[in-house]
């Protein structure tokens, strides 16, 4: 069972209950839930009020006391876009720094495709960045593929994505969920035990794992395709007799069939990704530690997890594979022309041999390798044309993308199916992605302490006061309690953020998909989906499988 705890994902196995728990983000001190900024905005217009009309000792110094008092009171409580006021204001101030002086809109230098950067994923000979910011210090590298991944020569080289900002490097393998609403209710309890197992295993106080988490990218499904491969593969114009008739009337139910299953067909895209912090690799024999292998090992240990847990794992991803994976997600509309994008970035790699492997190849598949010194793919060439950064929206390309924040997770008991109308049956092309970052047992103990602490002081605060005790506060003493039992039970928690990407043509559109997707999410439950005002582009950026998260100021309160 994996069950959110106060902004941390508490991992158990509880296979004997039908239901599962999802509690609120972890927020607030033992002052009636103020976090510490709040208590400092108070504490400090209380003495401004104080002390402003005792030293100026006049009507004026009175108001400007009050007017102090006023203006923190305004920035410790007053809400903007879902966060108090002194946490969204630096997010808004850098925004609207950004407007004014044009830096919101970026057109990628051109050409690209004639000559590599000076600065690999910084910035071009000409000093315009060849990144937009949302990617900038995102390198492609390519790493000799082992053994266990499907051999040296057999296919292309694995690709690692370095984060040259965090000084990290990340894997990325394609996933499939298989049937799961198929099974009955002990199996799909059981493969949410499994993957518990998989949390479980990167938790440990000595891993150089930092983060891991996946993307779903999914989309409406065009049949076009597959109608085209229908109508070339019956020819009963060509014979005569019952046998072409029969063939005939079976193809007609089979098309009438096809459109009655149009409307809910659709294109999923799972990729799980997991990062490796260099700097926690200690060295041995008296070596310098190889970051690449690090980060090898544990995608082993990853695939091998899942497919324990009833997961279907493809080989880890190409270069290749993970700069049309970010073409997609970026501007949907290059799906139709996906075989041409796939050979482009071929030839720029260096895998000419391979173009017939790469136009057959689906999304996801494996790709042939030509040459072992092939295969890398400056981040430039998979990143996009122009980017535009606006108030609630950031453009990409030819597609409109709105990035919400999941702000509260449903409180009531959940089934193992609570999320399939949310993944299973997109109205629109959407990506949902989650991150998680495993909290160390000693973290672990600490909020522990602190959150039974904060718990106890608002409900002594409120019986002395006579204030009603809210629901969740009735029972948050009873969830601290199961938390430290499972945790000296050998379970380890997790902090979590969830970003939903909506994407559409233009505005209309995407104001029409983001009413749709909302109104999904509901129907999960999900009350409390959020825009990520003033950063549109480095939200969308977290969106991609590349490992990137948002900077601390957007992290703080969503993963703590």
């Amino acid at each position: 069972m994996s069950s959110k705890k106060g902004g941390e994902v508490q991992v158990s196995v509880r296979q004997e209950e039908a239901t599962y728990r999802l509690a609120g983000r972890r927020t607030g001190s033992a002052l009636f839930g103020l976090s510490a900024a709040q208590l400092v905005l108070v504490c400090a217009g209380g003495i401004a009020a104080v002390l402003t009309p005792a030293r100026a000792r006049s009507e004026w110094g009175l108001a400007g006391g009050l007017v102090i008092a006023a203006v923190c009171a305004v920035l410790a409580f007053c809400p903007a876009g879902g966060r108090p006021l002194h946490e969204s204001l630096p997010p808004f101030a850098s925004f609207a720094i950004r407007r004014a002086t044009g830096r919101h809109r970026w057109a990628a230098p051109l050409p690209l495709l004639t000559g590599t950067p000076a600065e690999r994923g910084r910035r071009d000979r000409g000093g315009s960045r060849a990144l937009p910011r949302c990617l900038a210090g995102l390198e492609l590298l390519p790493v000799d593929r082992p053994g266990w991944a499907g051999g040296a020569g057999a296919l292309a080289p694995v690709g690692l994505v370095r984060d040259a900002r965090a000084g990290t490097l990340t894997a990325v393998v394609a996933v499939r969920g298989g049937q799961f609403s198929l099974l009955d209710p002990a199996a799909q309890h059981q493969r949410l035990a499994g993957w518990a197992q998989v949390l479980s295993q990167f938790a440990r106080e000595s891993s150089p794992v930092t983060r891991l988490g996946w993307s779903l990218w999914s989309a409406p499904a065009p049949l076009a395709e597959h109608l085209d491969w229908l109508d070339g593969h019956a020819q009963p114009a060509a014979q005569d007799g019952p046998a072409a008739r029969g063939l005939a009337i079976a193809m007609a139910d089979y098309r009438g069939l096809v459109d009655d299953a149009a409307p809910a067909v659709s294109r999923h895209d799972l990729r799980v990704w997991i990062t490796v912090d260099p700097r926690r690799l200690a060295r041995r024999h008296g070596r310098a530690p190889d970051a690449a292998e690090a980060a090898l090992a544990a995608l082993k240990t990853l695939g091998d997890r899942c497919r324990a847990a009833g997961l279907v794992v493809s080989p880890p991803m190409s270069p290749v594979q993970i700069a049309e994976a970010m073409r997609v997600q970026a501007d949907p509309s290059v799906v139709a022309a996906m075989a041409r994008v796939r050979r482009g970035l071929a030839e720029h790699t260096g895998l000419a041999s391979v173009l017939h492997a790469l136009d057959s190849a689906s999304g996801g598949g494996q790709t042939p390798a030509g040459d072992d010194a092939a295969g890398a793919v400056d981040a430039v060439h998979a990143g996009p044309l122009a980017v535009e950064a606006r108030w609630d929206a950031v453009r990409v390309d030819g597609a409109w993308h709105r990035v919400f924040w999941v702000a509260q997770w449903p409180g009531l008991a959940l089934d193992p199916r609570w999320l399939e109308p949310l993944l299973l049956a997109p109205p629109c092309v959407r990506t949902l992605a989650v991150v998680m970052e495993p909290v160390s047992l000693r973290a672990s103990r600490r909020r522990i302490n602190a959150d039974s602490v904060s718990i106890e002081g608002q409900l002594h605060l409120r019986e002395r006061h006579a204030f009603r005790v809210p629901v969740h506060l009735q029972r948050a003493h009873a969830e601290v309690d199961q938390r430290e039992a499972e945790l000296h039970a050998g379970f380890c928690e997790y902090g979590y953020l969830a970003l939903l990407a909506v994407t559409g043509r233009d505005l209309d559109e995407l104001d029409a998909n983001c009413h749709a997707l909302v109104d999904q999410a509901a129907q999960c439950g999900i009350t409390e989906l959020r825009p990520l005002y003033a950063r549109q582009d480095a939200a969308w950026a977290c969106t991609l499988p590349l490992g990137r998260v948002p900077d601390r100021e957007l992290l703080r309160g969503m993963l703590t």
